[in-house]
């Protein structure tokens, strides 16, 4: 988003993570079910992307975020998922959203808006 510069964003007195300057924090995302179908497989998500038949394996956080992001989720909302989840450090948590949801984004898998 323009102007954004992956610094914490004060809005309405509440402090929100620094997530990267590719993801605004409050910003709507959601994955495009056009582009990929998935299964819970055990304590796995198993998508399988229709353009290129390439199938992919996510456990643990990966899963949790791709499950979140399926009803539609926030950058913010994902940090917090993982800070509850897994009782890691606010920073780290913003780094690992950043980094899969560029993923996504580069596999076309995300939505934005």
């Amino acid at each position: 988003m323009a102007g954004y510069d992956g610094r914490a964003v004060n809005r309405d007195q509440e402090q929100l993570p620094e997530v990267g300057p590719a993801f605004a924090p409050q910003q709507p995302l959601k994955l495009d079910d056009d582009r990929a179908v998935w299964r819970e497989v055990g304590d796995e998500v198993v998508v399988l992307e229709v353009q290129t038949a390439t199938y992919l394996s996510l456990n643990g956080s990966a899963g949790a975020l791709w499950k979140k992001l399926d009803g539609g989720a926030t950058p913010i909302e994902l940090v917090a998922e993982l800070v509850s989840a897994y009782a890691v450090p606010e920073a780290r948590a913003a780094k690992d959203v950043e980094d899969f949801l560029r993923a996504l984004r580069d596999r076309s898998l995300l939505l934005v808006g």
